[in-house]
């Protein structure tokens, strides 16, 4: 397996002002054909210290993937900085040339230095033709294997699309997150720790807001045997911690309530104060969520809870907008207007400062079911104003979504 390093060049990734996407994309593709990538770089579009991370390069990668620098303007200086450190000259390869000169004549303008700087290659390089775009990219073999890829996503795909299939072959690579919810990643590594040991398949957790994941990775000769080495690790990892679990890799809470309520022909509404809008973005973010989501309301005043929801006014006076009579007295306003089987309702205090008088991050969650109507509590304790959101958000779904299963979790006492 060939040590592989990818380097984005672009000053612009530095200062933050773009992602460097390119380097996620690449790494998957090449997990396709059993290369692990070693180092992710970032460097900015400085000769010297072009030239320093290509040093580095060279002596401890045998495969290096380089996006970005190819283009027409003066800081594009990826080709001139590899062609000084391998001692290649740049050369001007025609069929590039005329490529750029037939876009330029498109456009109804002369070609000027830069256009034609495009089609500058390394003397000995394999010209990769840029299918969307006007700089082809270069495999360049040496010592060390060069490829040089243009740093627009797109233009950088479309090399890569025809490219890695004839350059790569052996084993493939494939990995599947398995994503859960309401264990701490601690509980998690606990529960599975022997699974961790694994050679292949491999098993690797990861922690996020509110959620626990499993990477579980597997390499074999084909996708197919790759897949069924997941799927016994998979199917063990659930005997354990199942009730926990709700999807893999890109699914989401809400697209796992939403695929439910799909299934029972049942709707949902939200009532929303905390989270200022939240829920609703994320089931609305599903497909197919208008079949079962009614809509809902953001109610950050007390003057609308009590307009739309007919929350109390003299409730909110003694008890507090933060409390659970308010979560009460939304999520039964918000029933009586929309009519759905299912809703929840949402009030807290997120912060900075607490301005109900209970303390930050204290939050009430309404359900509604067929079964009736309660509140959940949860604090947050020493969390900023996002999380608590974000938080509280997931929360609901989960509980919901756990009340419409009648789920009850049994694993060890230890692991909760």
């Amino acid at each position: 397996m060939k040590r592989t390093e990818i380097i984005a060049v672009g000053s612009e990734l530095l200062l933050g002002e773009i992602s460097n996407t390119n380097a996620r994309y690449l790494s998957e593709q090449l997990s396709k054909y059993g290369l692990s990538v070693l180092y992710h770089v970032v460097v900015g579009d400085n000769f010297d210290r072009l030239r320093e991370t290509f040093e580095q390069a060279k002596r401890r990668s045998e495969l290096v993937i380089v996006t970005g620098g190819l283009g027409p303007t003066n800081d594009d200086i990826t080709k001139q900085v590899l062609a000084d450190l391998l001692g290649r000259p740049l050369v001007r390869d025609e069929a590039s040339l005329d490529t750029i000169r037939r876009f330029v004549a498109s456009r109804g303008r002369a070609m000027n230095d830069g256009d034609a700087k495009q089609a500058d290659v390394l003397s000995g390089a394999e010209v990769l033709h840029n299918p969307a775009g006007l700089a082809p990219g270069m495999w360049v073999e040496d010592e060390t294997t060069w490829l040089l890829l243009p740093g627009v996503p797109r233009e950088m795909t479309a090399i890569v699309e025809a490219t890695f299939p004839s350059k790569f072959s052996g084993a493939t690579i494939v990995s599947e997150s398995l994503r859960f919810y309401e264990i701490g990643e601690s509980a998690l590594d606990e529960a599975v720790s022997d699974l961790m040991d694994g050679v292949n398949p491999t098993v690797a957790p990861y922690a996020e807001s509110g959620e626990a994941r499993l990477r579980v990775s597997a390499k074999a000769e084909t996708e197919d045997a790759a897949r069924e080495m997941i799927d016994r690790v998979k199917r063990d990892i659930l005997s354990r911690v199942g009730a926990y679990y709700f999807g893999s890799d890109e699914d989401t809470l809400a697209a796992h309530l939403i695929r439910e309520l799909r299934r029972r022909h049942a709707t949902l509404s939200i009532a929303e104060s905390l989270t200022g809008g939240q829920v609703q973005a994320m089931l609305t973010a599903v497909p197919g969520a208008s079949e079962v989501f009614l809509g809902g309301v953001v109610t950050y005043s007390d003057k609308l809870k009590n307009r739309f929801l007919g929350v109390s006014l003299a409730t909110i006076e003694s008890q507090s907008v933060v409390s659970k009579q308010v979560a009460l007295e939304m999520i039964q306003g918000l029933v009586d207007q929309t009519n759905s089987d299912y809703g929840l309702s949402f009030t807290g205090e997120a912060g900075p400062v607490s301005n109900s008088g209970r303390p930050v991050g204290t939050v009430f969650i309404g359900v509604k079911t067929p079964s009736g109507m309660e509140v959940i509590e949860r604090v947050y304790p020493h969390q900023q104003r996002n999380v608590i959101q974000a938080r509280a958000a997931k929360d609901g779904l989960w509980a919901l979504w756990q009340r419409m299963k009648k789920r009850r979790i049994n694993v060890r006492k230890n692991l909760v």
